[in-house]
C-alpha cells in the first residue's frame, strides 16, 4: 500500500498546484516547519471535505495517516480501499469502538504523522464547533507534540488555500499524568481549540493583507516600476548608505518593521527605496499630496504610500498600516510629519503605538540634508530598537517617552557621522 501512496501523491502533485495553490504561514517558523522530523499529531479546523487532501501534500516527504468517520468507509469497496491507501484510520462511532486509539498511539510511536479534525464534521460556519477531546488522550499516551492547524477551506482554482501551522504544543507541560480526569482533558482541550482560534485570526490577518511576495506579481507592477524610476533617479542623488552596525542586519529586514526617519526634502522616499530596494515598502504620505489629484491620488497609492490625514486621527490610516505591519511589511514614518521643520522639531508618537500594536521593531536612520546639488545624498542606519514595557501600560507619557529615546537615537547618529564614526 505504501507503493501506492506514493504513486498517487507523485501523480497528483501537479494538480493540487493548480487547485490548492496553498500559500503557507507560521506562527514561529524557527520552531515549526513543513518538513517535521519524527512523530506528531497534527490538529487542525474542518473547512471542507479536501482537507485531508490538502494536509497530505501540506507535509511533502513525509506519509501522513488521518483519523476518519465509518461513513466514508461505507461509500463502497472501491472507497473504503482508496482510503485506508491515503492513510485513512477508521472511528466507528455508531458502535463506540475505541481501537482507534490504541491504533492511533502505536503508529505515533513509529514515529508517523496523524491528523486529527477534532469537530467530528465538517464545519461551514464561522468560529469552531465543538472539539470532541479522544486526541487529547492519543497525544498524551503517545508523548507526541500536537502541531495545531488552522485552514480556510477555500479549495478553487480561481482562490487561494491559506493554512497558518502554529507551534508544536507538548501536553506533558500541562499536564503529569496519560490518565487525567475528565475535567483535566477538558482544560487541555479548550487549551488546543483556543490556540487554532488564534491561529484563524492570524489566517485573518494574513488573509487581508498578504505577507511581502517574492518576485514578479501583476498588482505590484506599478510599485516595480517605480523602484526602477528610484533606482534610475538614484544616478543623480547617488545615495551613500552608511550602517551602524555588523553584516549590514539593518539593511536586510526580514519580516514586518517600521523605518522611523526625520523629513529633509521630497527626495526623502526615493532615498528610503534605494536604501531598502530588497523590498517593496510603504511609505506614509500627507493627505495634501492626494487631494484634489485624483490622478496622482490612484499612482501614490499604486506606489505603495498610504494617505494620512493629519488633521484628525486617522483611524481609517492607522489600521491600513497596522494590517501592513502584521502582514509583514515595512512602512516608511517620518517622525516630524513635515519636510524640513527643523531637527530640534517634536516627533509624532503614532511610530511608536504602532510598533507596540503590531509587535514589531523600529529601524532609526538619520537622512542628511544636502548642501549643494552636486553633493551626494548620505543615509545613516542604525540599529534594530525593539520596544519592551515590561508590563507597563500603553500610555502617553510611555509612548512620548519612546518617541524621544528615538529621536536622540536620530540625532546621536547624525553626530556621528559628523564626527567620523562610520
Amino acid at each position: 500500500m505504501i507503493i501506492l501512496y506514493w504513486i498517487g501523491k507523485i501523480l497528483a502533485w501537479p494538480i493540487q498546484l493548480v487547485f490548492f495553490k496553498k500559500r503557507i504561514y507560521y506562527e514561529d517558523k524557527k520552531d515549526t516547519k513543513r518538513f517535521i522530523r519524527g512523530k506528531a499529531l497534527i490538529v487542525s479546523n474542518h473547512r471542507s471535505l479536501m482537507d485531508f487532501m490538502m494536509a497530505i501534500f501540506l507535509f511533502p516527504f513525509r506519509k501522513l495517516y488521518c483519523l476518519m468517520s465509518e461513513l466514508i468507509f461505507s461509500h463502497g469497496a472501491f472507497v473504503s480501499f482508496f482510503t485506508k491507501i491515503m492513510g485513512g484510520i477508521k472511528i466507528d462511532r455508531r458502535n463506540y469502538d475505541f481501537s482507534f486509539i490504541d491504533t492511533s498511539v502505536n503508529l505515533l510511536n513509529k514515529k508517523k504523522l496523524l491528523a486529527v479534525y477534532p469537530e467530528g464534521k465538517v464545519n461551514q460556519k464561522n468560529g469552531l464547533l465543538y472539539f470532541h477531546p479522544t486526541y487529547i488522550l492519543i497525544a498524551l499516551r503517545s508523548a507526541a507534540p500536537i502541531i495545531p492547524i488552522y485552514t480556510d477551506g477555500t479549495y478553487s482554482i480561481k482562490k487561494r488555500t491559506r493554512v497558518v501551522i502554529g507551534k508544536k504544543i507538548y501536553l506533558s507541560d500541562y499536564c503529569n499524568t496519560i490518565d487525567p480526569s475528565k475535567e483535566e482533558i477538558e482544560r487541555l482541550n479548550n487549551i488546543i481549540k483556543d490556540k487554532i482560534q488564534e491561529l484563524s485570526k492570524i489566517c485573518k490577518e494574513r488573509k487581508n493583507c498578504d505577507k511581502y511576495p517574492k518576485g514578479l506579481r501583476f498588482k505590484y507592477l506599478f510599485r516595480d516600476l517605480g523602484r526602477c524610476i528610484a533606482f534610475i533617479m538614484n544616478c543623480w542623488y547617488r545615495t551613500k548608505v552608511y550602517n551602524k552596525g555588523k553584516k549590514k542586519k539593518n539593511l536586510k529586514i526580514k519580516g514586518g518593521a517600521i523605518v522611523f526617519a526625520n523629513h529633509t526634502s521630497f527626495a526623502d522616499p526615493l532615498l528610503c527605496i534605494n536604501t531598502y530596494w530588497r523590498r517593496r515598502i510603504y511609505i506614509v504620505a500627507a493627505e495634501i499630496l492626494f487631494d484634489n489629484h485624483p490622478v496622482r491620488s490612484k499612482l501614490l497609492k499604486s506606489l505603495g504610500c498610504i494617505r494620512v490625514d493629519r488633521n484628525i486621527n486617522d483611524i481609517e490610516a492607522y489600521q491600513e498600516i497596522l494590517d501592513k505591519l502584521k502582514a509583514g511589511h515595512i512602512v516608511i514614518i517620518y517622525g516630524p510629519g513635515h519636510i524640513d521643520v527643523g531637527e530640534e522639531a517634536d516627533y509624532k508618537t503614532g511610530a511608536a503605538l504602532l510598533a507596540i500594536k503590531a509587535n514589531v521593531p523600529i529601524y532609526p536612520i538619520y537622512i542628511c540634508k544636502r548642501k549643494k546639488t552636486s553633493e551626494r545624498f548620505k543615509v545613516i542606519c542604525g540599529e534594530r530598537y525593539d520596544i519592551n514595557l515590561e508590563n507597563k501600560r500603553c500610555n502617553q507619557e510611555v509612548l512620548e517617552n519612546i518617541t524621544n529615546d528615538l529621536k536622540s537615537k536620530i540625532l546621536q547618529l547624525r553626530d556621528d557621522y559628523n564626527n567620523g564614526k562610520f
